[in-house]
């Protein structure tokens, strides 16, 4: 997820369960971790995926003018 200095508030979602909110960690799956954490990247990494894992994930980001959101679709193979 791409990020900039607007950014007030920065979260990942599994459909709408948070995984994480800023630095702070909300799924309690160990796999789930924060990957990078910087001023223009915001990311985060499953180890050991599964086919349970499969899914839409959502990079939700608020800034002062309004809220944007950038998906993704994990497929497990």
């Amino acid at each position: 997820c791409t990020i900039d200095d607007r950014v007030t508030r920065v979260a990942w979602l599994n459909r709408s369960t948070i995984l994480y909110a800023g630095n702070d960690k909300w799924s309690i799956d160990p796999r789930v971790i924060i990957l990078v954490n910087t001023p223009t990247q915001y990311s985060i990494m499953i180890q050991n995926v599964d086919v349970y894992d499969e899914g839409p994930y959502t990079c939700s980001v608020q800034t002062d003018n309004h809220p944007k959101t950038s998906r993704v679709h994990l497929i497990v193979q």
